[in-house]
């Protein structure tokens, strides 16, 4: 990427190459009320000018929160459209469930005009393709994994994942900066869990955040929660927050499903966690400062989230991320992807964004 970036480089990087959007399409934007905070007005109308010129057909449609009930005719301006656009977090809901087959669907992860303005934007698609791809191969090569972080989560296991259609989301993740996620159930050790619970983004629930004092200790055996140490009423209070969200939804309160780390140098969040922690962890988890657990659930992705900060994951004895910075050249097969894509390279090599700590 030469000279000053754009909004209109993120946004001919989503419609070009990740959802390769053709003349002549229709397409509906779906737009989150910017009331709520997460989509600024300027995004939805960046893409809709994109839109146009690529020769589209386009319509938009208003939502509210995730947890608000959609306009009357939002089923069906979806049946009536070709390509859907997500500036909304509605978009991210079940998101393991082909809603719309045959539909070309994108979730957005950039929320605003400078986030659009960005790296984490620019990167080109294929790139961050091509760097999941090899993160994903790493740890399907090995046989054990070894997490550990600065708060003092050790955990150990053997490396399982789904088949490799499997574990995926049904819509396109932009960014994509995320690889696919390791199964839990042959891992045990303990998390350290500070600063906030927050949601996976899967469903909306009341409150959605819970603080932490401290550390508190959450032990794991074979991919199940076994118990949480440290701060009394932190543990009264993650033990509540566990009870109400999986009684609501019918979940196995004790299941941690699986993990995965996040692969984009360029994710950042300029706010501060203690401001809305939900927007926080739905912000950064793509930063390779943070790993997170989907717990709260035995089937993908769970509902509760477990974020620890600058992780150490080694596979075989090996790290891939060490201190929250990933290490491709440590593997021969992300070592390859870097060396086919410059710009990896140089995303790599920059210094860490703010994270919101």
């Amino acid at each position: 990427m030469n000279g000053p970036l754009r909004p209109e480089d993120g946004v001919d990087n989503l419609l070009r190459k990740c959802m390769k959007v053709k003349a002549g399409e229709t397409a509906l934007i779906v737009c989150e009320d910017p009331a709520h905070g997460w989509y600024d007005t300027a995004a939805s109308g960046i893409v809709r000018t994109a839109l146009e010129k690529l020769k589209c057909q386009v319509s938009l449609i208003q939502v509210s929160g995730p947890d608000q009930p959609l306009p009357a005719h939002y089923e069906s301006d979806l049946d009536a459209h070709d390509v859907i656009v997500y500036l909304a977090r509605v978009g991210d809901q079940d998101r393991f469930v082909d809603k719309l087959p045959g539909k070309n669907v994108a979730m957005l992860y950039v929320r605003d005009e400078k986030s659009l303005t960005s790296a984490y934007a620019a990167t080109d698609h294929n790139a961050m393709v091509a760097l999941k791809t090899s993160v994903d191969a790493v740890s399907r090569a090995s046989e054990r994994v070894t997490i550990s972080c600065p708060m003092g989560t050790r955990l150990e296991g053997l490396v399982e994942m789904e088949d490799e259609a499997g574990g995926e989301v049904a819509v396109k993740r932009f960014p994509l900066c995320v690889p696919q996620p390791v199964l839990t159930r042959a891992i045990s050790g303990q998390v350290a869990l500070v600063r906030w619970l927050t949601p996976t983004g899967s469903r909306s629930y009341s409150p959605a955040a819970v603080r932490i004092d401290g550390i508190v200790m959450a032990q794991v055996e074979h991919g199940r929660i076994a118990g949480f140490e440290g701060d009394a009423d932190s543990v009264r209070a993650i033990e509540q927050h566990y009870t109400m969200v999986s009684d609501r939804f019918e979940l196995d309160k004790d299941a941690i499903h699986s993990w995965h780390a996040g692969i984009h140098p360029a994710c950042f969040f300029d706010g501060n966690i203690d401001d809305d922690p939900d927007r926080w962890s739905n912000n950064i988890f793509g930063s390779p400062r943070f790993l997170h657990f989907h717990t709260c659930g035995s089937s993908p992705p769970g509902e509760i989230c477990w974020m620890v900060l600058d992780p150490t994951i080694s596979f075989d004895g090996t790290p891939l991320w060490l201190d929250g910075r990933l290490q491709p050249q440590n593997f021969a097969q992300t070592d390859a992807a870097v060396r086919s894509w410059p710009e990896l390279s140089a995303l790599l090599s920059d210094d860490p964004r703010p994270v919101g700590l």
